[in-house]
């Protein structure tokens, strides 16, 4: 997109005919919609540089960015055994800035001396970040990253039957698989690990990081409030044509799950071709849903899926670091 104005245009198809699809449930009079899915998140440059900027904030670097690069270092010789001595594709599942996939590099490379020939394959529906993740990863001069493949996507990630096909060949029969970044917590685990494990093949490795419950199911709940998410997922409801004042930002704990959500204050009506959507006061538009699960609930949910899997936390608790061959 040119600019933030065909961004937004581009932006407002795309969720309308997510509404249409979707439709919405009703609750006291007021209609909730969803636009979970997480590929909205990263849609428009807006909305990449909103992730990036909420990955920044101190609170959330420490535990998805910092905490996650201490376990892959931690784990190097576990993650070298898991992918074994074959070139591989590194694919990066809804990649970020590229970052982490560098220091699971350097972790692998600390363990098999750089000798083992890797194709690094980020995913994302954002051109943005493919092109930051791309440049990052090549700034590092990895002398055995010797091919780059970044697949702009259509899609979540939890399916990899395309790109999958796609990459395998003689020289890269093998895929690495990185879910970092609690990206997990998207999506209901159960159903997203069988349609990812069913792209994967004999030998295929896995990598999760994600944060596991520790204590009472649904405590916390504040830091889901928290501005830092909302200078992120704002940019959804400005694309639909609501400013800040039309909208408040909330959390709340319900169906399993946290949701995360803006509440209408001024009524919208907007067309689609022929169709119609009337917004009102005290709708709800969820922007964002997280599950989290116990450590034992996601170690089992994993072996469900993968030959083996092996499940280590942190010295808290709170987050897990999952390494499973196929």
């Amino acid at each position: 997109m040119a600019d933030s104005k065909e961004n937004n245009l581009w932006l407002n198809e795309m969720l309308l005919k997510a509404f249409l699809k979707n439709g919405y449930a009703s609750s006291n009079g007021n209609k909730s919609w969803e636009l979970t899915d997480l590929q909205f998140l990263f849609l428009t440059p807006d909305l990449a540089k909103g992730f990036l900027k909420f990955m920044r904030n101190p609170l959330y670097r420490k535990q998805f960015f910092e905490l996650e690069i201490s376990m892959i270092r931690q784990n190097a010789i576990e993650i070298a055994k898991v992918i074994g001595d074959e070139p591989f594709n590194l694919i990066d599942l809804l990649c970020g800035d590229g970052l982490k996939a560098v220091e699971f590099i350097k972790a692998f490379n600390s363990q098999t001396g750089g000798k083992v020939q890797i194709r690094y394959c980020p995913l994302n529906v954002s051109s943005y970040l493919l092109d930051l993740a791309v440049a990052n990863v090549k700034k590092e001069g990895f002398t055995n990253v010797v091919a780059y493949e970044p697949f702009l996507s259509a899609g979540d990630g939890r399916s990899l039957r395309f790109v999958g096909k796609k990459l395998r060949d003689d020289k890269f029969e093998k895929h690495a698989v990185m879910l970092t970044g609690g990206a997990l917590a998207s999506f209901e685990v159960n159903s997203y690990l069988f349609e990812l494990s069913r792209d994967l093949k004999k030998g295929d490795a896995l990598f999760i990081g994600n944060g596991v419950r520790v204590g009472d199911r649904f405590v916390g709940l504040e830091k889901y409030k928290s501005d830092a998410f909302h200078d992120w997922f704002k940019h959804l409801v400005y694309g639909l044509g609501f400013s800040g004042k039309d909208v408040e930002y909330d959390a709340r704990f319900v169906n399993s799950r946290v949701e995360m959500l803006y509440r209408l204050k001024k009524p919208l009506t907007k067309k689609l071709k022929d169709k119609t959507i009337k917004f009102m006061p005290g709708d709800e538009l969820v922007v964002a849903v997280l599950y989290k699960y116990y450590a034992e609930e996601l170690d089992k949910f994993c072996k469900m899926y993968f030959a083996d899997a092996r499940i280590v936390t942190d010295k808290d608790a709170g987050y897990a670091f999952v390494m499973c061959k196929k």
